[in-house]
């Protein structure tokens, strides 16, 4: 919650935001009535409240930078989760640090707003307060950066350093032992498969002979198909507003055929008409995937079989990625995944046990008993 100050000046209706502090505001109350006594009596006013020259609102800041993002979101440059994230962030500083200027933002004030946005950001479903709140002044930074003000210093910073908050005093993604990669074993899949009626057994071949993400298979259209090619082609789809992760088009060979039967086999039942591959009952993009794999894992186990780890449509990504690296490099890889960077590529792989184990067996014959 924040405060406000409403009043008339120039025959405009003012609103003016005072911060979250109602003891800041109620000060700031004050000094604007005594500024309109001292206007009554013919005196100047003496007020923090009015801008002085060359002085910049961080409410108009605000104003301004989520204007440019906005824009950014109608040309495409930017995505509308983007301009969400960085609205909550700003807005939220404007309305709870304490200050009313740019020139006002101290060392002290981003670190109070630290502790406010860790006693008041909600926590989501899924994930840590302490990520959220990494992001948050990420984005704070973006914004204080567009406004001439370096947020942090360097880790090791030089004399002319210019960063209000040491680097320590940032907020950072406690380190945690990376997790090994979850990928499905074969065992698991067909368990799926032989629980699963035609159509989702349709929807775990491609996901798991694709490694697309969840969205791109949720708008997946029969035009991304190309059978003569034997590939499928991911690409954003205007029409949903919806925009592929890196921007990036990406084209996934079907060699084997397998998958590529089942969807000529698929097409030809579905009700004529649909671009989706996998729409929902009212043939529009059916966001849920997730539950109708939930459901054939519920059969799989009701017929005995005991999966090792959560049913994610995500697992079928890692599995993909782990099972073609032993065929492929690691570029190409990285590629037919979407990445734009090997590293994260590289994180999905898990160790495949079948060659560890001849790799254990030939690799030191050189060596005596």
């Amino acid at each position: 919650m924040g405060y406000y100050l409403r009043y008339s000046q120039g025959g405009k209706r003012v609103v003016q935001p005072v911060g979250a502090n109602i003891e800041q505001a109620f000060v700031s109350y004050q000094n604007k009535e005594m500024a309109f006594a001292r206007t009554r009596d013919g005196l100047l006013p003496i007020t923090p409240s009015e801008p002085a020259q060359g002085r910049v609102l961080i409410a108009d800041a605000v104003t301004k930078y989520l204007k440019n993002l906005e824009s950014a979101v109608l040309t495409g440059e930017k995505s509308k989760s983007t301009l969400t994230a960085y609205k909550n962030t700003v807005e939220d500083f404007r309305d709870y640090c304490g200050v009313h200027y740019m020139s006002e933002i101290t060392e002290d004030i981003l670190k109070g707003h630290k502790d406010w946005l860790f006693k008041n950001i909600k926590k989501r479903a899924r994930g840590k307060k302490i990520n959220t709140l990494v992001n948050r002044f990420r984005y704070l930074s973006v914004f204080l950066s567009k406004n001439g003000i370096q947020m942090a210093k360097a880790k090791n910073p030089k004399r002319d350093d210019s960063g209000l908050l040491d680097w320590s005093d940032v907020p950072k993604e406690p380190k945690e032992e990376r997790a090994k990669p979850n990928k499905y074993s074969e065992d698991e899949v067909n368990a799926l498969l032989d629980a699963a009626g035609v159509d989702d057994a349709d929807l775990i071949q491609t996901f798991l002979r694709t490694g697309c993400r969840d969205e791109e298979i949720v708008y997946l259209h029969w035009s991304d198909v190309h059978f003569k090619e034997q590939e499928i082609e991911i690409s954003e789809k205007p029409k949903y507003d919806w925009h592929l992760k890196d921007r990036e088009s990406r084209t996934i060979p079907l060699e084997d055929g397998v998958l590529l039967k089942r969807l000529t086999a698929r097409r030809q039942r579905q009700t004529p008409g649909c671009d989706l591959v996998f729409p929902n009952t009212n043939g529009e993009p059916d966001q849920h995937l997730i539950r109708r794999l939930h459901k054939v894992a519920e059969k799989a186990r009701a017929s005995g079989f005991k999966f090792k780890q959560d049913i994610t449509l995500h697992r079928f990504r890692r599995t993909y990625a782990s099972m073609m690296i032993a065929h492929c490099d690691l570029q190409t890889v990285s590629e037919l995944l979407g990445h734009s960077d090997i590293e994260t590529t590289a994180r999905y792989l898990a160790a495949d046990q079948t060659k560890a184990r001849v790799g254990t067996r030939t690799a030191f014959n050189g060596i005596g008993d």
